[in-house]
């Protein structure tokens, strides 16, 4: 938009009001860039950069797909979110899980679906243990709780692969 500073409008007037219009360009340029930093505020918003959304969710899988989880990186503190892992092995046998790294320190856990075989800390987090089905699919959902605030690393293991890594940021 090009502003033309001849125009008899924009120049300064001592009646009815004294004005200085160098300063009130200035200030409706400040507030059109106010406008498009809210406008970007709420588009981000709305994808999920802020929490649940299509920005926010992840589905990642260890490199011998025996591992998956579904969870979200964006969180915020207080509120609960939902993560999903499956676990692919020998059919009808119990699986150990491994939850390691910063994702106890940053969340607590509220529930765990089914209920483990059992259950222990370790020096890098926890472990649980599952029963597969007959298909050799084991699934844990996990309802998560911001405790803290920051960025958190996680990995989620199981016995014999590759770990899956997490990134999970937690706003105030």
């Amino acid at each position: 938009m090009s502003e033309d500073t001849d125009h008899p409008d924009l120049k300064s007037r001592n009646r009815p009001l004294r004005e200085d219009m160098a300063y009130q360009l200035k200030v409706w340029r400040f507030e059109r860039v106010g406008w498009y930093v809210l406008v970007l505020i709420l588009v981000m918003a709305l994808g999920g950069v802020f929490s649940r959304g299509l920005l926010s969710s992840r589905n990642v899988r260890s490199d011998d797909g025996k591992v998956g989880v579904e969870y979200e990186m964006f969180h915020r503190n207080g509120s609960t979110n939902s993560m999903k892992i499956t676990l692919t092995e020998r059919p009808n046998s119990p699986v150990e899980l491994e939850l390691a790294g910063q994702l106890l320190e940053g969340f607590s856990i509220e529930t765990l679906q089914p209920e483990p075989l059992r259950s222990r800390s370790s020096a890098q987090g926890m472990k649980l243990w599952m029963q597969t089905d007959a298909d050799g699919q084991a699934t844990l959902y996990i309802t998560l709780r911001g405790d803290a605030v920051g960025l958190f690393r996680s990995q989620i293991t199981s016995s014999g692969t590759r770990s899956v890594r997490l990134v999970q940021f937690i706003f105030p």
